[in-house]
């Protein structure tokens, strides 16, 4: 069902609605663009992969991101986290795509992740889920997940 309706100019309206559910009012909230889908009306679309941190603590928020690093990279499509062990093991016995690379900018603090503009809405809720539970487990109670323009000067 979420596949369906990727390709059509309504991805854009429920991958914001999908996001949103993973707010957690007066903690750590998400906003309605994080991993946006862009493109519709004849371009091709495509998903910003990019989750930066707006917090009072942007060394903890940091610490955050790149413990995140390695689990972000251990997802699949399908929204599944799967364990260092276990990733190198299906990621040469299946055809679920995972990202490519995963990098922290520590300068935003943001995450990156390169998925070829892939759009994969389970991934993105993944993704949120991880970097809020590596802020948590950081000490950072109170943060804003979001991704910055596409066209931002320092890229991502």
């Amino acid at each position: 069902m979420a596949e369906a309706c990727l390709e059509t100019d309504q991805g854009a309206f429920w991958m914001r609605r999908a996001v949103v559910s993973e707010s957690e009012p007066g903690g750590i909230t998400v906003d309605p663009g994080a991993l946006r889908i862009l493109g519709g009306n004849g371009d091709m679309f495509q998903q910003h992969w990019e989750i930066a941190v707006e917090s009072n603590d942007p060394a903890r928020a940091v610490a955050a991101l790149t413990a995140a690093e390695r689990r972000l990279g251990c997802v699949l499509e399908d929204g599944r986290e799967l364990s260092p062990e276990e990733a190198d093991d299906a990621m040469a016995d299946t055809d679920l795509y995972s990202p490519n690379y995963v990098a922290v900018d520590d300068t935003v603090p943001r995450v990156w992740m390169d998925c070829k503009g892939g759009m994969y809405p389970h991934m993105a809720r993944t993704a949120l889920r991880i970097v809020a539970d590596e802020l948590r487990k950081a000490g950072v109670r109170h943060a804003h997940l979001f991704t910055r323009p596409a066209s931002h000067p320092s890229g991502g």
